[in-house]
């Protein structure tokens, strides 16, 4: 059976006068001795101890409006846990006044933080790019074409038979790779960015005319177009977007808050220009392009021949890239040729 006493400071609710008292829990009672006045009985199922607050004075509410408070905190905390009171307060309030404790708990929230960004948002990106509708995709091309044509793109110069030599190439790799996406193949020209290529995320490919000067011959260009492929077929387009985003986007979409994702469809372009893949999004695509070029009997030579041209005047213009920025080239040449090692080996 509880039997607590103690000293505490007494409310009556109706004046702001305090009274000192003693204050006994027994049984199922709360039993309040005012100083030259009558004992003041309540049932302990009718009050209800405030939750605690660091070393602060705690108080009883009781019955009527009436308050009781008292610095015996002890007292209290032995009265809380035969009431079964707050429970989950008192564990925080234990946790607040442990500095290891707040400490360690603050390193937890940044680990859970920093995975959730490191893994977490990447997973989900991945899962939510394969199930956005292909209509979604192709607005999000289209709008996105449209803004850089706007302000990096020119019109193609390149002559009929060659533009259609190229397109006859790529109908050959899209055979050859039983792509089932809806492909399309754009040609255009930029003094900003150079010599490029892209892929948008409904399966748009756009060369750039500097791009296809550079090459020497078709198996480059092959090569390109696979490596462009490659980041349609993982969706790295809509995985960059999703993740640079943020949660914000990726929630909008899961829920299918069409208004939420119309309102932010305007910086979608922005963020497929300004994002560029991520160095493991690059390792995939040259990883899926140099295999196809590999079974072809090719080797890797073609994919790395052209990155390295791509590589040493990727300076002489004044917009490195749009959307691929393709980082550490030395990089990624080696683990191409480690590819076609390991194949002859």
């Amino acid at each position: 059976m509880i039997m607590i006493e103690f000293e505490a400071v007494y409310f009556d609710g109706i004046t702001s006068k305090a009274h000192s008292v003693t204050v006994r829990a027994e049984g199922a009672f709360l039993y309040l001795q005012p100083e030259g006045a009558p004992l003041l009985c309540f049932s302990l199922h009718e009050c209800a101890v405030a939750p605690p607050l660091g070393k602060t004075t705690r108080s009883i509410k009781l019955p009527g409006g009436a308050v009781c408070e008292t610095d015996d905190l002890r007292a209290i905390d032995v009265l809380e846990k035969e009431l079964g009171a707050n429970s989950g307060m008192r564990l925080v309030n234990l946790m607040e006044n442990r500095w290891k404790t707040v400490a360690l708990c603050f390193m937890g929230l940044a680990f859970c933080v920093w995975a959730f960004i490191t893994y977490g948002i990447p997973y989900t990106a991945a899962k939510v790019a394969y199930a956005v509708p292909s209509e979604m995709a192709e607005v999000i091309s289209q709008k996105t074409l449209d803004v850089l044509d706007d302000h990096y793109l020119e019109p193609s110069g390149l002559g009929r038979k060659r533009k259609a030599d190229i397109r006859l190439l790529f109908r050959g790799l899209l055979r050859e790779e039983k792509a089932g996406l809806n492909y399309r193949l754009e040609f255009r020209r930029s003094s900003l960015i150079g010599p490029n290529a892209f892929a948008l995320p409904s399966g748009t490919i756009v060369l750039t005319d500097e791009l296809i000067e550079l090459a020497v011959d078709e198996l480059e260009l092959a090569a390109i177009l696979l490596h462009e492929m490659a980041h349609v077929e993982k969706r790295h387009g809509l995985r960059s977007v999703l993740q640079n985003a943020g949660v914000f986007l990726l929630v909008s979409i899961l829920v299918g808050d069409v208004s939420s994702i119309t309102s932010t469809a305007a910086t979608l372009p922005t963020l497929l220009a300004e994002s560029g893949y991520s160095r493991q999004f690059e390792r995939e695509a040259d990883r899926m392009a140099g295999l196809f070029c590999i079974r072809r009997g090719w080797g890797t030579g073609p994919l790395r021949s052209i990155l390295q041209r791509l590589d040493k005047g990727r300076f002489k213009v004044s917009g490195e890239s749009i959307l691929s920025t393709h980082p550490d080239t030395a990089e990624r040449i080696r683990l191409l040729e480690e590819m076609e090692y390991r194949k002859e080996m």
